[in-house]
């Protein structure tokens, strides 16, 4: 009988974990702030997007392909940037720009070819922050394969 309960208790927490995973919502909230501590939503992609370009420039010079394909940055058009002008009116067609750019890597199917890609990515990352955050782009430079 103990055995039955532990199993029976075991499948109940596990549906109970996944059903307030399943409410995710899959676009920022409208009155959404961020803590004290955490950054805000846009924020956040870009570390997000900072670290995965690393590990892509790490691959790239060691000669392999970098299959990463992130998920969250298709967010970046909607989510909320931690001051209002860091996003401005022509935010839009930058980010756009990148995620064109960003899907040009992962066709690619030869090393130089995404390597070009990722720079290119550089490159559309830098044209965005130099209009509205200008603050990382010495960082951003250092994505650079060369």
């Amino acid at each position: 009988m103990h055995k039955i309960l532990t199993v029976l208790f075991i499948l109940g927490l596990i549906a109970l974990g996944s059903c307030t995973g399943s409410e995710k919502e899959s676009t920022p909230k409208q009155n959404w702030t961020p803590k004290l501590d955490q950054p805000s939503e846009l924020a956040q992609i870009m570390r997000d997007m900072h670290e995965e370009a690393t590990n892509r420039k790490i691959s790239l010079e060691q000669g392999q392909l970098d299959l990463t394909l992130s998920e969250t940055l298709f967010d970046m058009i909607t989510a909320h940037p931690t001051k209002p002008h860091m996003k401005g009116e022509g935010y839009e067609p930058y980010a756009k720009s990148f995620i064109g750019t960003y899907n040009q890597i992962h066709t690619a199917k030869e090393i130089s070819v995404q390597i070009e890609a990722h720079n290119n990515m550089v490159d559309a990352c830098i044209a965005c922050h130099s209009q509205f955050c200008d603050g990382p782009i010495s960082r951003i430079e250092k994505l650079y394969v060369r």
